[in-house]
């Protein structure tokens, strides 16, 4: 892989990890831990192998909004299991964290198959994985932090 394209890539897993993680903190009592796994979930299509044909590729069916409904309703039944509060709360914070990583890359120019199983997809078309984007995405999840933090020191 040449180095400009591995830069890309950590540079784009290293966003969804951290914005999953921001909205969960910042946005609920949950492990913010959470955040940063499923967040990037969906790019564990790249670990399928280059053989397999649709829909396990990049932007197959771990990018789909059927994918983290299945996802989060999963979760919710895990954390059921101690109790429903913590059921919500798991469920929650799985479905903002899967949720940001399907909203980014839903406006970038690949986009994502918003009615799988239907081979739909349109898209803004919109540079969401640039230097720019990457700088406005990271500096709202920094905001985000602060401001919980802030919030949490008037209490």
């Amino acid at each position: 892989m040449e180095l400009g394209r591995a830069l890309f890539l950590t540079g784009a897993f290293a966003t969804h990890a951290f914005v999953g993680y921001a909205l969960v903190a910042g946005l609920t009592d949950a492990d913010p831990r959470i955040g940063l796994v499923f967040g990037l979930l969906p790019d564990a299509d790249f670990l399928f192998p280059a053989d397999w044909a649709w829909p396990f590729v990049h932007r197959g069916i771990t990018h789909t909004p059927l994918f983290a409904l299945a996802v989060v309703a999963g979760g919710y039944a895990v954390g059921r299991q101690q109790t429903s509060t913590i059921g919500r709360r798991v469920a929650l914070a799985i479905g903002l964290a899967l949720g940001s990583h399907l909203a980014i890359d839903s406006l970038s120019p690949k986009g994502i198959d918003v009615l799988f199983p239907l081979r739909t997809s349109w898209s803004p078309g919109l540079p969401v994985h640039s230097p720019t984007a990457t700088v406005f995405l990271w500096t709202a999840s920094i905001a985000l932090l602060v401001w919980d933090t802030d919030e949490q020191r008037s209490i």
